[in-house]
């Protein structure tokens, strides 16, 4: 490690505790939604509301935050937004009210998205070996995903449960604030290159459909988590907890596979991979959709399949560019494809209250079979490195 051995190990546990609570923080949502709709009598479309605005927090964090991070001190950056996100939790442990909600979400989704992509940037940067460390710290963002969507859907039969669950996380984001203040981050170093617009980033083909594989890929696997815990109990009969397990089981599955899969991907490489995972992925995921009730232990399983997609694809990204613009490139892409959460949360729910669930489901996989045959394209009808495999 580039630190010495308590400051690593500080180091280490900050990164580890943030992963793990950020992922815990997101995946409430979900599994609490169909207790909202209920505390607050709302339709489908109000619910999405929900959802929908979340994402929104999520694009003007990453857009505003990206800006940010490149101009202040790490350390100041990670902490206001440690602040900014337990704001929000904070006013989920002492309110109930739906419009307090909305508002709370852009800063709840958008601060733990913002800071998890920190953890991310900031590894390289404080050990010696980051590969292995933003394996171990993806892991253990699926474990508490994984967790909270078990554990958390035994429990969320009352508001009152929301409030313990966003205390508990509160409690922790306050011990890796204290934390915090012992790290010595390295600041980010001024660009002496000159900078590359984001027009120009656009313009380039590849960036066309990076984009609409990034957003339908959001679209398949982020409407899972926030609406199959729905799904299962008002269309297919499950207790709540039951739904909530099989979403488990599917996010268990990426994690699982992210640990399990991760020698696979030198050895048949990058683009290989995804164009494998994606394939078996999206035909589990249709099969399960389409089986019903029949179907959910098959979408569960489909989660092994979509475990290395995610991050691949971050990688991928960065390959189709050159080294001096592929972070902003990365970061502007996925900020676009953001707005394919945005879009599909908008409509969804009208969606459901006009044709129900069992046909408003079928957006879901279709996006993945998108992902699927966008993957294919890209491969062989833009022109790419060597390295690119």
């Amino acid at each position: 490690m580039k630190n010495n051995n308590h400051s690593s190990l500080r180091a280490l546990i900050f990164c580890a505790v943030l992963m793990t609570i950020t992922a815990a923080s997101d995946s409430l949502r979900g599994v609490f939604l169909p207790q909202f709709k209920s505390s607050f009598s709302l339709s489908e479309t109000s619910a999405s509301h929900i959802i929908m605005i979340s994402y929104i927090g999520n694009l003007l964090f990453l857009s505003v935050g990206g800006f940010l991070s490149d101009r202040m001190p790490r350390k100041r950056f990670i902490g206001g937004v440690i602040c900014l996100w337990s704001a929000a939790l904070l006013m989920y442990v002492l309110t109930e009210n739906y419009y307090i909600l909305l508002v709370c979400m852009i800063f709840s989704m958008g601060g733990s998205t913002m800071l998890s992509t920190s953890v991310n940037v900031i590894t390289p940067l404080m050990f010696a070996s980051p590969a292995a460390l933003v394996s171990i710290f993806n892991f253990v963002q699926g474990v508490g995903i994984t967790a909270t969507q078990n554990v958390g859907g035994r429990f969320a039969d009352s508001l009152r449960s929301w409030h313990i669950a966003n205390l508990i996380i509160l409690a922790l984001a306050a011990i890796c604030l204290a934390l915090l203040f012992t790290l010595k981050l390295p600041d980010p170093e001024p660009t002496k290159s000159e900078r590359i617009s984001p027009l120009s980033i656009i313009k380039r083909p590849q960036s066309i459909f990076l984009i609409l594989i990034c957003g339908c890929y959001f679209v398949a696997e982020h409407g899972l988590m926030n609406w199959l815990t729905s799904y299962g109990s008002e269309h297919l009969g499950f207790t709540v907890s039951k739904s909530a397990f099989y979403l488990s089981l599917f996010f268990g599955g990426i994690t699982v596979g992210r640990l399990v899969f991760a020698p696979v991907i030198d050895k048949v490489g990058i683009f290989k991979c995804l164009l494998i995972y994606s394939a078996v992925g999206a035909l589990l995921y249709t099969v399960g959709i389409a089986l019903g009730r029949g179907g959910m232990l098959i979408l569960g399983i489909s989660g092994l399949a979509f475990s290395i997609i995610y991050p691949l694809l971050v990688m991928l990204i960065g390959k189709f560019f050159d080294p001096s613009c592929a972070g902003s490139a990365t970061g502007l892409i996925l900020s676009i494809a953001t707005l394919f959460d945005i879009g599909f949360n908008a409509f969804f729910g009208p969606l459901i209250e006009k044709v129900g669930y069992g046909k408003a489901m079928a957006v879901m996989p279709a996006a993945m079979i998108l992902v699927a045959v966008l993957l294919f394209s890209l491969k062989f009808t833009v022109k790419q490195s060597k390295e690119i495999r």
